[in-house]
């Protein structure tokens, strides 16, 4: 079938079409760079331009009218297509009722379409075969809900099964620029040119899902791939696309017009189905501020039909949207109802309580009002009545659209682009979709955080900003959890897999989401892709680790510590901070005391200065029943030999001296401890005087060479050298109350428990120049508190 064969209706029809075909090369939308506007949508309408129309609703009107130009139809001529077509020029029996959009086809075109598309079946059935010995077919999309073992993300590395192709001898030229530099939009629409005009369809179809799995908001390539696989006579493969399209972007308008016209003309003998099918558009696009060409498309279907019924039904449906162009609906809507029968648009119900209102205001018997044949008068009065009873709608939804045109007056681009949008926009997309959340009507905020999310893809901002809105729905309406969770796993999957997959954010919010769900594997499938995205991620290890713990899997714990610790750096800050977690979770969950001193000891060889690993050995041997006495003396000796800083040093003398007095048994290892502790606190006591001489002697030198003939000068010259020699004459008074020892770097947190009876000490000089150890009332013991 020849690419023309569907290529007609409203979005070809010469007083209203406006064909957005997406970017190419240059503008990276994903589709043809023109933008053909013919007739009837001025610029500023259509949001590509500046606008003074104001809020525009009623002069609209004027920029846009449905005339007699709608009964002629433009025919595009494409690739295989040069055929023009005629109208018929016959009239229709109902010549005299009001069309508002009419797509003429005349009697021949429609035997002749018929006859095409039949050929073109019997074509589908023979090649269909050679296709599927060619590549196994359309791809479809893997469902939220489907339990997969791995998850795909546009992170991947590309990996073609088809680089070498007879009838394309470049194909390898082409794909190797989209391997190197996937980000590269230039790239993949020079591949996709390449292999859109050549006969290897597997070749083709693997380009084409490679790019609309990356970038699946580009509209104008699904409608590409979707005519390709047309123009090869594919038909099933053709429609898999259009769904698989319409399931990524279900609000392009342009889509589901292209879908629909390709539906006219394939299911044409089957009304019901494509009846169903503009349902289906009007259900899913039709709150789209622009689908007004849609919703014309379906009328000018069921006019077709003549069924008049159907077409004022659809009006009653469209008077409540808010659209761009509701005037011109409403004045369309009007001229139907006053040039037909009511009687041939009303349902029964609706006919026959208007007339008996009729009736009853003209006090005429309604005994046999069945019977009774209207005056034109009555007619009349029935036909005012229709249109007050819809002018309630149509004047709500007026107020809707002036409450929102600014909003929609803001928006220069609407659909999806690679480049930057500009601050401004970005600032118009935030602040209407904190006007529409604050409306409350969800089935509007839904529909515009996806308009949103198609042209902002690219900023994590408004991804994170509809993620948080479900969450706090699906904890606030218990009876609607399945629906938002539905939705809100999809907002996560396409933004973690396709288009921010480089926010860490969303990810972790996707893994607790999962896991408030019951979907713990899922969960850890999204660690997983985290970790494939952003290995270096210090938050990861332990989310991982966490998981495992809450599923019950303790193995899995320690295989994931002992695999984390490994992969370490030393100065990268992680390899402490987890072989303390590992040490602690093995003591406190798994009790096992070796497998934590294991973890201390093996990171101590990495990390000999680090006093928070000394702290967490001796807290291992404390704990143990019974006290592991020599283990913790050996623990405290291995710190105050280590290459710790003076202070730390000191610190730890003190615990042992406490320590001593609270469990030891032989009083001349107390003795020599208090020793060793005196002479570290002199030691410390003289650097630090040291410390302050030197400062104090910076500061007068720097006093001398400053100016001072200045009274100012003088008096914060005097000012300072009174603040250093006081500073100078200060003694170390530290205190090393065990209660502080919380204080140790690393060691927030960690509060005492253990209210062991202080010790006043033998107060020698030093020990009463430091502030003794009369203060130290207790062993502070590390409040680990329940596991992450």
């Amino acid at each position: 079938m020849e690419d023309n064969d569907y290529s007609f209706g409203a979005m070809e029809d010469s007083s209203s079409r406006v064909s957005y075909d997406q970017g190419s090369e240059e503008n990276g939308q994903g589709g043809d760079s023109s933008i053909v506007m013919e007739g009837g949508f001025s610029e500023s309408q259509l949001g590509g331009g500046d606008s003074n129309s104001g809020l525009g609703v009623i002069a609209a009107k004027a920029d846009f009218e449905w005339s007699a130009a709608r009964e002629t139809t433009e025919v595009k001529k494409e690739l295989n297509g040069n055929q023009d077509r005629e109208d018929s020029g016959e009239e229709d029996e109902s010549k005299n009722r009001k069309r508002p959009f009419i797509d003429e086809l005349g009697e021949e075109d429609s035997e002749s379409l018929t006859e095409k598309r039949v050929k073109t079946e019997v074509k589908d059935e023979t090649s269909m075969s050679n296709s599927e010995s060619a590549i196994e077919g359309i791809r479809e999309d893997v469902s939220d809900n489907e339990s997969t073992e791995a998850l795909w993300t546009a992170f991947d590395v590309i990996k073609p099964r088809i680089m070498k192709s007879e009838q394309l001898p470049d194909l390898e030229k082409f794909w190797r620029p989209v391997i190197e530099s996937p980000k590269d939009f230039q790239a993949w629409t020079s591949l996709l040119q390449y292999v859109d005009h050549e006969n290897d369809v597997a070749a083709a179809r693997e380009a084409y899902d490679s790019f609309l799995r990356r970038y699946p908001y580009c509209y104008g390539y699904w409608k590409k791939w979707a005519d390709y696989e047309k123009k090869k006579a594919m038909k099933k493969d053709c429609e898999k696309v259009f769904e698989r399209g319409l399931a990524a972007i279900p609000l392009s308008v342009d889509l589901w017009l292209h879908y629909l016209n390709y539906c006219r003309v394939h299911h044409a003998a089957n009304e019901t189905f494509v009846r169903e099918q503009f349902e289906r558009a009007m259900t899913v696009c039709g709150l789209e501020f622009r689908s007004d060409r849609l919703w014309e498309l379906y009328i000018n279907w069921e006019v077709e039909r003549d069924d008049l019924r159907r077409v004022f039904q659809i009006y009653d449906k469209l008077l409540a949207v808010p659209t761009q162009f509701h005037t011109t609906h409403w004045d369309n809507f009007q001229d139907l109802v006053n040039q037909n029968d009511p009687k041939e648009l009303l349902t029964l119900e609706e006919y026959e309580e208007l007339k008996l209102e009729i009736f009853t205001e003209r006090k005429i018997s309604t005994e046999a009002v069945a019977d009774i044949k209207l005056t034109e008068e009555e007619i009349q009065a029935i036909r005012k009545k229709t249109k007050e009873r819809r002018q309630v709608f149509h004047s709500k939804t007026e107020k809707d659209i002036t409450d929102r045109w600014a909003f929609e007056e803001g928006i220069k681009r609407p659909y999806f682009h690679v480049k930057p949008l500009e601050r401004g926009q970005l600032k118009n997309w935030k602040s209407y979709l904190e006007f529409e959340i604050e409306q409350g009507d969800q089935l509007r905020i839904d529909t515009l955080f996806e308009r949103c999310l198609i042209a902002c893809a690219l900023y994590d901002d408004y991804w994170l900003m509809y993620a948080q809105h479900l969450e706090s729905r699906w904890n606030d309406e218990l009876d609607n959890r399945p629906q938002i969770e539905k939705q809100l796993r999809s907002v996560y999957r396409r933004a973690c897999t396709v288009h921010v997959y480089d926010k860490t954010t969303l990810y972790l919010m996707w893994s607790n989401f999962e896991e408030k769900t019951g979907h713990l594997h899922r969960a850890g499938l999204i660690l997983d892709l985290l970790e494939k995205v952003a290995p270096k991620f210090d938050s990861l290890a332990v989310r991982r680790v966490n998981l495992a713990r809450r599923q019950g899997d303790h193995e899995r714990v320690i295989a994931y510590y002992r695999k984390y610790i490994e992969s370490a750096k030393k100065d990268n800050g992680t390899l402490a901070p987890l072989s303390l977690r590992a040490s602690r979770f093995a003591a406190k969950v798994m009790d096992d005391e070796e497998l934590a001193e294991e973890f201390v000891e093996k990171a101590l060889e990495k990390e000999p200065r680090n006093a928070r690993l000394y702290i967490q050995l001796f807290d291992v041997r404390f704990q143990k029943k019974p006290l592991d006495f020599e283990g913790c003396v050996q623990a405290l000796n291995r710190a105050l030999k280590s290459k710790l800083d003076l202070e730390q040093r000191c610190r730890f003398a003190h615990r042992k001296v406490e320590f001593l007095e609270d469990f030891g048994m032989n009083v001349d290892d107390i003795s020599a401890a208090q020793d060793e502790y005196q002479k570290l606190a002199l030691k410390l006591q003289n650097d630090r005087q040291a410390k302050a001489a030197a400062q104090m002697a910076q500061q007068q030198a720097s006093a001398t060479n400053a100016p001072t003939d200045a009274s100012a000068g003088d008096d914060a010259t005097k000012t300072s050298k009174t603040e250093t020699s006081a500073t100078a004459t200060t003694t170390y008074t530290g205190a090393y109350d065990g209660a502080n020892y919380q204080g140790f770097q690393g060691q927030a947190g960690y509060q005492g428990q253990y209210q062991y009876p202080g010790w006043g000490g033998y107060q020698y000089p030093a020990a009463a120049a430091a502030g003794g150890w009369g203060q130290q009332g207790y062993y502070p013991q590390q409040g680990y508190g329940q596991p992450q």
